[in-house]
């Protein structure tokens, strides 16, 4: 399993972070078949936002569960947000996101890129 992930604004603009299982990235629960790549600020998040200080020590994770995409808000202050047509939505709990669909972390933008052959 990968995932890549292109941030789409503040200090980290255009930089595209990559992560696998085989690399032992994230947390894996073969029971479950459920794959967690936290995001926060601590320094031991799989996905670290140290510069955004609108993000939470743990602020999300990014699950692939039943082949496809998941984004979970962990309760965070600031809140995780999905861009929408008319105005951004907050995720509450745990909503399905797409490869390219924009969202936001604290104040970074970002989103899941397709993977490349």
């Amino acid at each position: 399993m990968k995932l890549n992930i292109m941030i789409m604004s503040g200090l980290d603009d255009g930089l595209r972070l990559s992560y696998s299982d085989e690399n032992e990235d994230g947390t894996w629960d073969e029971s479950k078949s459920i794959w967690k790549i936290s995001v926060g600020r601590r320094e031991d998040s799989d996905l670290c936002l140290l510069n955004d200080t609108f993000v939470s020590r743990l602020h999300a994770h990014i699950v692939w569960e039943q082949d496809q995409w998941w984004l979970e808000d962990c309760e965070s202050t600031n809140g995780t947000f999905i861009e929408n047509t008319d105005t951004d939505l907050r995720v509450s709990g745990t909503i399905p996101v797409q490869a390219g669909q924009l969202f936001r972390i604290g104040h970074t933008w970002m989103r899941i890129e397709e993977e490349v052959e």
